[in-house]
């Protein structure tokens, strides 16, 4: 089979998937075996993937990145969820079990000409340190909910509207040496989108993380 016979072939089988935020993306790879190398493409909706998380075993499922490129192989009939931060700050659930899939593009609703998606405005008014509109803000506290690594992380505010409710957290580095933020570790059901003012936080220093979660209908 030539590559463009190859390719017309995994373009007429590629099934489109809506995104919604707070729900999972399914995905369903053939199983590969030793004769049959059977590989999944997903695509996203950012012009690349910052960072993924999988509590899978390596000899379960493949994972491979390219720009906004997610190369999946299924080594074993096994199930599971991958989670991937897009370039953008979207974080998406892919729901993976065995099936037909062979290529998997994931696509958003596009919005008006200048309209950026609901959740992306809710956290950059968050960032901007503007109150998103109809919402209501209260204050965090200085208790430390969790440590990455040297690292504390506290609450400084959570803003609420009917849609989102939005997290503002500090993380202070005590450490003497520069900390690293990979903000796809942070997950949590409902979240739909993750922003750090800074990935690496210098010593004796802090920034702020952004978390979005949409409201339970």
């Amino acid at each position: 089979m030539t590559p463009l016979i190859l390719a017309a072939a995994i373009l007429c089988q590629e099934r489109q998937v809506p995104y919604e935020e707070g729900r999972a993306i399914e995905v369903h790879p053939a199983v590969a075996t030793a004769e049959r190398h059977a590989t999944c493409v997903v695509t996203f909706p950012e012009e690349s993937i910052e960072a993924m998380v999988a509590a899978w075993n390596e000899a379960d499922l493949s994972v491979e990145q390219r720009k906004n490129l997610l190369f999946l192989k299924l080594l074993r009939p096994a199930s599971g969820d991958l989670h991937v931060l897009g370039g953008d700050g979207v974080l998406y659930r892919l729901s993976i079990a065995p099936g037909t899939d062979t290529s998997v593009r994931i696509v958003r609703a596009s919005p008006r000409a200048g309209e950026a998606p609901p959740s992306l405005e809710f956290v950059r008014a968050l960032r901007l340190g503007r109150l998103p509109p109809d919402a209501r803000a209260r204050r965090g506290g200085d208790a430390v909910l969790f440590r990455i690594g040297a690292a504390e992380v506290r609450c400084r505010f959570v803003v609420e509207n009917a849609r989102y409710t939005g997290y503002v957290l500090e993380l202070r580095n005590p450490g003497e040496a520069p900390h690293r933020i990979d903000p796809s570790k942070l997950r949590g059901p409902g979240l739909v989108l993750v922003a750090a003012r800074e990935h690496i936080v210098p010593p004796k220093s802090s920034t702020l993380l952004y978390l979005v979660f949409a409201s339970a209908p």
